[in-house]
């Protein structure tokens, strides 16, 4: 019993030891050359134990992660951020950061560390300018490369100079396409409130209208517009109705239902708000 007992902790050990062997820190060992343009610093993978964490921490260099698989929270600044796979995350220098494994599907991440005159603009106009977060499965690739450094000799640091350009330079082109592709539907989403304006719309059937998330279209509307698509379909309203009270000599209520409003009350409210005088007042100030 005793025998059967010793063989099979002796298994469970072994078991044990492979598993951390297999879970432990993979680096790449660099030698600094100083390049001046973009400088590899470090470089390495881990298939990441439940609960893994580092930091918070402090690097001197620009350091990103990709994570391969499974999931994990980075967090920066107070801001928590749950990524998976095919997230990227970028820690600057003299940055405090902390980053944690999923305890049930923890991750498994390539990084790279560099330094460089060329660093910042690398970065500008990657996404990485507006978020430590990105998004890009098709990166996936380069990081893959970037292990391959492992069986380079004198040539490992030439070999990830040439991967961190062609890194930023997919991110750019994804960027590129994804702002392009922003400014557009903001557009679409404003011509529709333009047009439509007298009809019972809101920000979620133009979401949907658009095949994409409120929330997405939210920011990229406060982004390219200059405010809330809700704040804009009420100020485009008002101002049709004050030129309905000013131009045409509409009565307040043919004013409010000719703009989408139901409610006169309601209707005053916002133009009085907006306007300072009642929807009355400012015609009798105003109608020619």
């Amino acid at each position: 019993m005793n025998y059967v007992f010793f063989i099979c902790y002796n298994v469970s050990m072994r078991e044990k030891r492979q598993t951390d062997i297999q879970k432990k820190q993979n680096d790449i060992l660099l030698l600094n050359k100083g390049f001046h343009d973009v400088n590899p610093m470090v470089c390495g993978w881990q298939d990441c134990h439940s609960g893994h964490s580092f930091g918070p921490a402090i690097r001197t260099y620009y350091l990103i992660h990709y994570i391969m698989d499974g999931k994990g929270i980075f967090e920066r600044q107070g801001v928590v951020y749950n990524l998976g796979k095919g997230n990227m995350f970028l820690i600057r220098p003299h940055e405090l950061t902390f980053y944690k494994a999923d305890e049930e599907k923890p991750w498994s991440y390539v990084w790279i560390g560099f330094s460089g005159a060329l660093a910042e603009e690398l970065i500008e106009g990657s996404g990485f300018d507006k978020s430590p977060i990105v998004y890009s499965p098709s990166c996936a690739f380069i990081f893959k490369n970037m292990i391959s450094a492992n069986k380079l000799g004198q040539s490992a640091e030439i070999y990830l100079c040439g991967l961190i350009f062609e890194l930023f330079a997919r991110l750019k082109e994804e960027n590129n396409i994804s702002t392009r592709a922003a400014q557009i539907y903001a557009r679409r989403a404003e011509n529709y409130i333009q047009s439509n304006y007298m009809s019972d719309i809101s920000v979620a059937s133009i979401a949907e209208m658009l095949g994409i998330d409120r929330r997405y279209l939210y920011r990229i509307f406060v982004e390219y517009i200059g405010m809330s698509p809700q704040n804009y379909i009420s100020k485009y309203r008002l101002g049709k109705a004050a030129e309905l009270l000013s131009q045409y000599n509409c009565t307040v209520s043919e004013a409010a239902r000719s703009c989408g409003y139901k409610d006169m009350f309601n209707f005053s409210k916002m133009f009085k708000k907006e306007y300072g005088i009642s929807p009355s007042e400012y015609k009798r100030k105003f109608c020619r």
